[in-house]
């Protein structure tokens, strides 16, 4: 079962139920009947602030009911993993695209270890781009806590953060017995970090879904690390399409024009 994390009710006319299940995150108050939820069974429901999708993530590795074998994994109520084709006529032609087919997901785990979103390239390296986004400072705490907890993925974390690619969005699908590896390393590091990050400092909601974002490069150290195969695919957003090339040469022009007014 692939597990779809939301946060709010929302259209949920795309997701083929037959393979995916909703799963509702955080603040369950006002959550539809069908909806899994988070704060069930085992769970830090109370940490989604933060947490954001982990808490998710930690249900399903505490409380899913699929066998080591089993397909499983994560996608959002507004992402999910299509193929190249259908992404290229949403973003150009404004078509809905298809989830990416079950059975070639299961084609696809037969050769490979996990399936990513497409990996985004940029010019500065993890730590800089993250940096510029975040609190960096929080970026050493956690290069900390690695070497505290598991010094055998310090070379790794040091190699992904010099890199000048990432995975966004915390999603993966995989076997579950993968899965769980994943979970047992990662919120080992997370709840060590958890004991060095003072909260309070952050300002505002966004940049407080510090553990969120920093997991988000922590996966791409654990793959690194565990040499796994992988398969990329693009995520579309059913609420903002791509933008295109020509739109990015037209927001540049028009950047360039306004400069040049003043």
């Amino acid at each position: 079962m692939i597990y779809v994390i939301t946060h709010k009710k929302f259209n949920d006319e795309i997701v083929d139920r037959k393979h995916y299940q909703i799963l509702h995150v955080g603040m369950n108050d006002d959550c539809k009947s069908d909806y899994l939820r988070d704060d069930s069974g085992e769970n830090i429901a109370s940490k989604n602030r933060s947490y954001c999708e982990l808490t998710g993530l930690y249900w399903i590795w505490k409380n899913g009911k699929e066998n080591p074998d089993d397909l499983t994994g994560l996608v959002h109520y507004r992402r999910y993993f299509t193929t190249e084709k259908e992404d290229i006529l949403y973003t150009y032609f404004h078509l809905m695209p298809k989830l990416l087919d079950y059975k070639k997901i299961e084609l696809d785990l037969m050769n490979v270890d996990a399936i990513l979103p497409k990996h985004v390239s940029i010019m500065r390296t993890v730590r800089e781009f993250y940096s510029d986004l975040h609190v960096g400072e929080d970026l050493d705490l956690t290069r900390v806590s690695i070497k505290e907890v598991c010094p055998e993925y310090l070379d790794a974390f040091d190699e992904v953060m010099n890199e000048h690619y990432f995975y966004f969005a915390n999603m993966i699908i995989c076997k579950k017995y993968i899965l769980d590896s994943y979970c047992e390393w990662l919120f080992k590091v997370i709840e060590h970090l958890e004991k060095k990050i003072d909260l309070s400092k952050y300002k505002d909601e966004y940049q407080a879904r510090v553990f969120g974002f920093i997991s988000e490069r922590l996966l791409q150290v654990w793959v690194h690390k565990k040499k796994l195969s992988i398969k990329e695919y693009p995520v579309f957003n059913t609420e903002e399409r791509r933008i295109t090339i020509f739109r990015k040469n037209m927001n540049r022009i028009e950047n360039l024009m306004n400069r040049t007014r003043l």
